[in-house]
């Protein structure tokens, strides 16, 4: 009976008494009927403190980490379940700490009608596997939580597109409901790239900068990003005596009717959808020279064609004929016989048209080859054969 006894009164508090200790020390004075972590509500404190792997991050008074979540738009999307597991931060009376400037704070309501600390507009959260202070387990959790930091250059927000057109767009800018993560600054502001510009080259800002306020160039220098994305993709170029910003190549750009507000992704539709993407990780570099030729003497075409290169064989250089019948994102990429992809040709916006390229395979082995012409729904892919 007494070991009965054990098993259906002590151990259970003792499992919530274990669960209550490993909160962070402002987050323990109760726990709701409703197992939803408590928020501080006294004085507490946000510092600055020097982690030894992820540098200055921002903590509470006591040395617990804070973190920001992509999915943050323009509110706190953590509830429920995940509300346990990231209990929000909150404090009637903020103590900010050297290095950190009280503006930068504000006060936001949930969903739940409870209010949460946000640093830059972003909502401040704990981990609650982070058992002692310094602790850094949620960094880079599920590709969405990350360490909240003072000097993000580049930040990530999963979010669904939203054109200036008002209009939901896809991954593909063709319209369609989706979450997609991409860059934001470190205030959550959205970054992207133009088509038309080339490997570490603005095609587009005018030398008296007259149209940098519909599309201002990115001039912060590179400071903090998440561990996920590597930071050698990153340089800076000189536009008429100012600095951008660049990414595999791709100046980045913010967009004036963005209203430089968190969340908002207007510029995807501008001029109209694909020209301006949002800048995301998985960006092909830029090209460096496009060496594609416009062809439209026979008139525009009606339909997507990716014809025979020619000659075939070849040594070592060939031509690939396409035509595109609507302006799109399009790529001509190719293969060996592998399935190994050797190169890429063609990465970039055109207007409907008839266009060729070439192709010069003097660094590649005889066999054969597929090149694979996509864009939109649109795919082809055609052999040829390389012989030396």
């Amino acid at each position: 009976m007494k070991n009965l006894f054990l098993l259906l009164y002590v151990l259970p508090l003792f499992t919530v008494y274990a669960g209550y200790r490993n909160l962070p020390k402002q987050d323990s004075k109760l726990l709701s009927n409703n197992n939803s972590p408590a928020k501080v509500s006294t004085n507490a404190k946000v510092m600055l403190t020097n982690n030894a792997k992820y540098g200055s991050i921002l903590t509470d008074g006591a040395g617990y980490t804070l973190y920001f979540f992509t999915k943050d738009t323009l509110n706190s999307s953590c509830n429920g379940q995940c509300a346990v597991i990231w209990p929000a931060f909150f404090a009637d009376s903020l103590t900010v700490g050297a290095g950190l400037a009280d503006s930068d704070f504000t006060t936001i309501t949930r969903i739940d009608g409870s209010h949460q600390i946000a640093y830059k507009g972003w909502p401040l959260y704990y981990y609650s596997g982070d058992s002692n202070p310094g602790d850094v387990n949620g960094e880079d959790f599920g590709g969405v939580w990350f360490v909240a930091k003072p000097n993000y250059t580049i930040m990530l927000m999963n979010n669904q597109l939203v054109g200036l057109d008002s209009v939901d767009y896809n991954s593909l800018y063709q319209p369609g409901i989706g979450s997609v993560q991409y860059f934001v600054d470190g205030y959550g502001r959205t970054l992207y790239i133009f088509t038309h510009d080339t490997f570490n080259q603005n095609h587009f800002t005018k030398s008296d900068f007259s149209n940098n306020g519909l599309w201002s160039i990115y001039q912060d220098s590179l400071q903090a990003l998440p561990p996920s994305i590597d930071s050698s993709y990153f340089a800076m170029i000189n536009v008429y005596g100012r600095m951008q910003l660049t990414y595999k190549g791709w100046p980045l750009y913010e967009f004036g009717p963005d209203s430089m507000k968190r969340g908002n992704t207007r510029g995807v539709s501008f001029p109209s959808p694909g020209i301006w993407p949002v800048a995301v990780t998985s960006l092909d570099s830029a090209t460096i020279t496009t060496g594609i030729v416009l062809d439209n003497s026979s008139g525009l075409p009606k339909e997507y064609s990716l014809f025979q290169n020619y000659p075939n064989p070849f040594n070592p250089s060939t031509e690939i004929k396409f035509s595109i019948a609507k302006p799109g994102l399009v790529s001509l990429r190719i293969y060996n016989a592998l399935g190994q992809e050797v190169d890429n040709l063609v990465n970039k916006f055109l207007s409907s048209g008839s266009y060729r390229v070439s192709w010069n395979a003097d660094n590649m082995p005889s066999g054969i080859y597929f090149y694979s012409l996509s864009t939109g729904s649109f795919m082809q892919v055609k052999k040829m054969i390389l012989l030396k």
